[in-house]
């Protein structure tokens, strides 16, 4: 009898064994969420236009004098972002210029009512709001510095560009 309660606590012994080791070697799985925002950069401008009208030569016309002010809606983006503009169609007949002179104008703007202002060109872009908060809007002026004198009487319009780009 001792025998067989020998042999029977050894043959549950290794039933338990075996138990234990196939509950260990089989696979256990669980999942879990992972959550991934990529950088988004979005921009639209507010007030897109400004009809300046009939200009004397040699005259200044702000755009924060008629009542209108750009915004560079920007309040999407999920990142701080420098704002340029650049001037990426000029006038049928004058061109941008450093100083106003015959049949060139100078464009420029502001984002601080103008205490600070930047020179737009064609040749390249300008940046005039550096390190913009993700989440916020940059508001900007601009001024036109009319031609000293113009050898044609016809309407001329400019294309101004705005872009941003990661800072």
């Amino acid at each position: 009898m001792k025998y067989s309660k020998k042999l029977a606590v050894v043959a549950i012994a290794c039933l338990f064994a075996l138990s234990v080791a196939q509950s260990a070697s089989s696979a256990s799985t669980d999942t879990f969420d992972i959550t991934v925002t990529g950088e988004y950069l979005w921009i639209d401008i507010t007030n897109a236009t400004w009809a300046i009208g009939t200009i004397a030569l040699s005259a200044s016309n702000y755009t924060n004098q008629t009542g209108i002010t750009f915004i560079a809606d920007i309040d999407n983006c999920s990142v701080n972002t420098d704002l340029s503009l650049q001037i990426t169609t000029d006038g049928a007949t004058w061109n941008d210029a450093s100083a106003p002179g015959a049949d060139e104008y100078r464009l420029n703007a502001s984002i601080n009512a103008w205490v600070a202002e930047n020179l737009l060109s064609e040749a390249g872009d300008a940046t005039i709001s550096s390190d913009v908060t993700a989440g916020q809007n940059e508001s900007f002026d601009l001024r036109f510095d009319s031609p000293t004198s113009s050898t044609t009487g016809t309407e001329q319009s400019l294309t101004v560009t705005a872009t941003i780009a990661k800072h």
